[in-house]
């Protein structure tokens, strides 16, 4: 298929099943996007609460959290977390399409329509990054190419009988891209909810193999050696990548209907409980179901699981045997929708309740380090400071500047190097973790 522009979308919502799935300073600039099409313009620093703080040199005093670099506020941004493509650029999605940001200041580089609200943009391994698009009575994944402004490379058009999810896409290795379809109607006896692999050079089909125990919702999916992990909601199962042949497929009662993370050779998912799953066979090595819990995606560094929820704040397991190790407990809570982040030693977090923070927690003392107010849907910052202990409740004190609205429901995380791009409505903010 020939280049062609990004065309801007059409708000159209398609129901189909089994869908829903340098730093530069810039002290007191904000990038702000104009529309459609247009390029971010840079203001002045704004002595108001809601301009970032100015960055100083030398220690942070203790519970301070750092100052921002940037904040970039656009208008009708989709609640899904950010893809960091590269050094050089970050991507958003909007209602009006995909964004393109300059990572380093926030200055918005480039747009590209035409794409359905729901789901989350995914490189590919051809360089491209895919979403699913609304064509001429159809949802159809397509291609665009960060380096290029965002023109589009191909469109996938679906084959006869099929119909893609607007949050079709799973995942994708170097030569394959990884997505869900339907065939029929839900109505009828051929009704089939599918996982297909399509070869990225060709764009023709490699496989596809019957899936789900609940065909209305979106897998969640990452990639484990030869393996693709995907979870309905129900149960945990891995395809052989090559194949699509099922390796095994284990049922989550109640423990697990997110992400996976993958590591020593398990897989960890979490919901209402944590399963830990060997990627060999399947087997469970461990649950933790704690009654009246609910948490987010898990994280897994140095032989630690880490997870939040509302009641639990931080979860701490041992990876290996799932027995706890503490928890922060609901001085702070958590939310429960992303997965934390842990770098440097520090676990970062978004906090649940009405005013929308990132805690910071030191990963061997158990101590909240600080909380950072991110701009909400009001545009509104602030900072507050905290310590205590994890193992017997966290404390917290400190003073408040700024309004803003939203929960950490809606807050997305997103790293790349030793920045932290927090997501929070349609306000996108660049913290330094270093």
């Amino acid at each position: 298929m020939s280049e062609q522009p990004a065309g801007m979308s059409r708000r159209a919502l398609l129901t189909v099943s089994f869908g829903g799935a340098a730093m530069a300073s810039a002290a007191g600039i904000a990038w702000l996007r104009e529309g459609p099409g247009k390029t971010g313009r840079a203001t002045a620093p704004d002595p108001s609460p809601t301009a970032p703080a100015r960055r100083t040199k030398g220690p942070r005093p203790p519970g301070t959290p750092p100052a921002p670099l940037w904040t970039y506020r656009g208008p009708d941004l989709v609640d899904v977390a950010p893809v960091a493509v590269s050094d050089t650029l970050l991507v958003l999605k909007g209602y009006d399409g995909l964004v393109g940001l300059d990572p380093r200041t926030g200055r918005q580089l480039w747009t590209a329509g035409g794409f359905e609200p729901d789901g989350s943009p995914l490189p590919t391994g051809d360089g491209l990054l895919a979403d699913v698009a609304y064509t001429v009575g159809a949802a159809a994944p397509r291609a665009v190419d960060p380096a290029a402004k965002g023109r589009v490379r191909w469109t996938l058009e679906p084959a006869a009988g099929l119909r893609f999810a607007q949050d079709a896409l799973l995942a994708s290795d170097a030569g394959t891209l990884y997505l869900t379809a339907s065939q029929g109607s839900p109505l009828d006896d051929g009704y089939a909810a599918l996982v297909l692999a399509y070869d990225l050079k060709d764009r023709r089909e490699r496989w596809r193999a019957t899936a789900g125990n609940s065909p209305s919702e979106a897998p969640a999916a990452v990639l484990a050696d030869d393996r693709l992990l995907y979870c309905d909601g129900a149960a945990l199962t891995a395809l052989d990548r090559r194949t699509g042949e099922q390796r095994w497929t284990r049922a989550l009662p109640g423990t697990g209907n997110g992400r996976p993370a993958v590591a020593g050779g398990r897989a960890y998912v979490a919901g209402g409980g944590v399963t830990a799953v060997a990627l060999a066979d399947g087997t469970v090595a461990w649950r933790h179901t704690p009654r009246d819990r609910t948490y987010s995606d898990p994280a897994v560094a140095g032989g630690v699981l880490y997870a939040t929820g509302a009641a639990a704040g931080v979860l701490a397991l041992d990876a290996r045997t799932g027995a706890p190790l503490w928890e922060s407990g609901p001085a702070v809570p958590l939310g429960t929708l992303c997965a934390p982040v842990v770098h440097g030693g520090v676990l970062h977090a978004p906090t649940a309740g009405g005013r929308p923070c990132v805690a910071a927690f030191d990963v061997r003392t158990r101590k909240a380090l600080w909380s950072y107010r991110v701009p909400g849907p009001a545009g509104g910052t602030g900072a507050t400071g905290s310590g205590g202990t994890g193992s017997g409740g966290t404390g917290s004190g400190g003073s408040e500047t700024g309004s803003g609205s939203g929960t950490a429901a809606g807050i997305r995380l997103v790293t790349r190097g030793s920045v932290l791009f927090v997501q929070n409505g349609n306000s996108v903010t660049a913290l330094p973790m270093g």
